[in-house]
């Protein structure tokens, strides 16, 4: 935390023609560390009002804040969410959204007027929202996110993920003008289909963010029936014109690789459109996505549902007209190949949990009002667990990996892509026995090809305690046997590179746990 203040203070203290080639949002969302804000409540009783003022129109209340030894003082402090919030009456660790500019105007805080901080429901591992937004950032526009200790008055009030607001700084930093409407799905849902000629028609199911007082939703009316209206063979064309396919095609692609059915192709719940009349078309923004990863089922075959035959179609238009058109649908099916070749791969976010469960590790054991046990924050990084009654949550890495294997057989059963768009399974293999492990453990792995072999050891702190090194081995199966005795008890975790005679690398990781 001492670094990250020096830095900024060496940025403030920055002549003017510097500082306005830096980012200071990105500061704020550095995902290397854990970021710690303090509250201070002008009032004992901030808990009844938080509860009182979302049960009455979600207004905010005043406090003071405190961050990387700032004082932004007059912020409006409130709870947000809907199931986050329900599934956590029972302990103050409720979402959150402050914003700073709430009774001092143009306050802000590193260039961001508003942040909101999630509180992991239905997420034992706190990984869920980060890594769905990280995956969507590689391919469409998307919120970023960090993880964020909240203390009140200095007592920890738990971790969070803290993830940037989508309003018009977002859309400045995403788009060459942000002067025009943003609109967000309804808490209830919003299916796109056309409901009338005027723009009352559709308040049921969307909210106006931006430009209320005009309160102009011609340009949407007019999109909505293009979308719904226009005749299959000039579908592309007309539509086109209105809609940011891109935008659109990747929202649902992520949605079907990732699980994420609390959205559009499911609730109908959970994203913006942006009418960026600058580039002429509608485009879609994904929203609150701590349910990926097949966290929200409703229903759904998580694992197994297919990417074409989809129920709700009908209530579903956007959905339905990419699928139906025959161009569209080959985008929608490439672009299901593209995440799971790449970000969405199995080995890509096992990567990621390696690098980023060493983080927050400690934040989670001190979090005494989380909504599940640490022991749950373990299993659920690679293993399914239960929560609630009988509610199920996928484990991360069994998720990746069985999604991704009924994704590549889809895709080969459909005749719109080649054989070399499909994505090839890892055949890169490795475990550790026995696990637990007291003394000595043996890592088993094996490879696909000739070449060097890497793999790093590191504990829960993120330190490198092993390391193996090969410089050349054959294909097939390998082991290497590894003294823990000096290591210290919990949690550790291996990242096992390999590197063939092309130069393509392949990684996997995997969990450790040392018992003395």
């Amino acid at each position: 935390m001492k670094s990250f203040t020096i830095l900024l203070v060496i940025l403030i203290g920055m002549n003017v023609s510097v500082a306005q080639e830096v980012d200071s949002t990105a500061l704020l969302f550095d995902d290397s560390i854990v970021h710690e804000f303090n509250i201070v409540f002008y009032y004992p009783d901030w808990e009844d009002s938080l509860t009182y003022w979302y049960e009455h129109g979600e207004e905010y209340i005043p406090a003071r804040i405190e961050y990387a030894g700032l004082v932004f003082d007059s912020v409006g402090v409130r709870y947000k969410g809907n199931s986050s919030y329900t599934m956590a009456r029972r302990t103050p660790k409720k979402p959150l959204k402050f914003k700073f500019d709430e009774y001092r105007s143009k306050q802000e805080c590193f260039d961001v007027e508003k942040l909101n901080f999630s509180n992991a429901t239905k997420d034992p591992t706190f990984l869920r929202e980060k890594l769905c937004y990280d995956i969507l950032r590689t391919r469409t526009h998307a919120p970023r996110a960090a993880w964020a200790a909240i203390h009140v008055d200095g007592a920890l009030l738990g971790l969070y993920t803290m993830v940037e607001q989508v309003d018009k700084k977002f859309l400045k930093r995403h788009f060459a003008d942000n002067d025009f409407n943003l609109y967000k799905s309804a808490d209830d849902g919003a299916t796109l289909e056309y409901l009338g000629s005027s723009g009352d028609d559709y308040k049921r199911e969307f909210e106006l963010k931006t430009n209320e007082d005009e309160d102009d939703w011609s340009r949407f009316v007019q999109m909505v029936q293009v979308l719904n209206q226009a005749p299959d063979a000039t579908f592309r064309t007309l539509a086109g014109a209105w809609i940011d396919f891109k935008s659109a095609v990747m929202m649902l692609a992520f949605n079907m690789v990732l699980g994420n059915f609390d959205s559009y192709t499911g609730s109908g719940r959970n994203f913006y459109i942006y009418d960026d009349q600058e580039g002429g078309q509608f485009t879609f923004i994904p929203w609150d996505i701590n349910e990926g990863f097949g966290a929200y089922s409703n229903n759904w075959n998580v694992f197994t549902q297919d990417v074409l035959n989809v129920s709700n179609l009908q209530r579903r238009p956007l959905n339905r007209r990419i699928v139906s058109d025959e161009l569209l649908r080959a985008d929608y099916l490439r672009a299901i190949a593209e995440l799971v070749g790449s970000a969405a791969h199995e080995d890509s976010i096992a990567a990621h949990i390696a690098r980023f469960t060493p983080l927050i590790d400690p934040w989670v054991r001190a979090d005494q009002y989380k909504l599940y046990t640490y022991q749950n924050f373990l299993d659920n990084i690679h293993s399914d667990v239960v929560i609630g009654i009988n509610m199920s949550v996928p484990g991360l890495t069994r998720f990746s990996q069985t999604r991704n294997a009924a994704l590549r057989t889809q895709l080969q059963n459909y005749a719109a892509l080649s054989a070399d768009d499909i994505p090839k399974a890892a055949a890169l293999t490795a475990d550790v026995y026995p696990n637990p492990v007291t003394s000595t453990s043996t890592l088993v792995y094996s490879l696909p090809a000739a070449g060097s072999v890497r793999c790093v050891v590191y504990d829960a702190l993120g330190r490198a305690v092993r390391r193996i090194d090969a410089a050349s081995q054959e294909p097939g199966t390998h082991q290497y046997s590894m003294d823990m005795t000096d290591l210290s008890p919990g949690v550790h975790f291996y990242h096992l590179f390999h590197t063939d005679g092309s130069g393509n690398v392949a990684q996997t990781t995997g969990r450790i746990t040392v018992l003395h």
